[in-house]
């Protein structure tokens, strides 16, 4: 058995050939490193811990500057959400259509959303025509009830 029969035809070989796009945009995919203290991206859902944020601040949301700036981490991300959802292929994928984050990179991302942007952002991210994701606490109770 040679080499060529143990790599896969996706995979870059000697010559320097590419990787498809879709390969590419996988190896680049955010995932939690840990299942503890994850967090929310409030705009577009995407989950990672506290430190990734910190690290790398949001790949769909750079924007928001969330790299190496603690306190704006804490104002952009959330621990309070609900549900995950891991997402290969964006563009192709119902459920990330769905939850409108097909537009967004491959990674782990949050179902439901519970918490409050500051104005300041929310004003920011309105000139910029972005939506957000998140929802303030009771925001899906009916007026009246409890």
């Amino acid at each position: 058995m040679d080499d060529d029969d143990n790599r896969y035809d996706d995979e870059e070989d000697e010559e320097g050939e590419r990787l498809p796009a879709k390969v590419e945009d996988l190896a680049q995919a955010s995932v939690p490193t840990s299942l503890k203290g994850l967090r929310a991206c409030m705009r577009c859902g995407i989950i990672k811990t506290l430190d990734q944020f910190l690290e790398y601040g949001c790949e769909n949301c750079p924007f928001l500057d969330m790299a190496g700036n603690h306190e704006r981490c804490n104002m952009c991300t959330t621990a309070f959400f609900e549900g995950q959802v891991a997402v290969m292929d964006p563009g192709e994928s119902w459920t990330a259509k769905w939850l409108r984050i097909d537009a967004y990179l491959p990674g782990v991302y949050a179902i439901s959303i519970t918490g409050q942007l500051d104005r300041d952002i929310e004003e920011e991210l309105e000139s910029r025509g972005c939506r957000w994701r998140c929802r303030p606490v009771g925001a899906d109770q009916k007026a009246g009830t409890s």
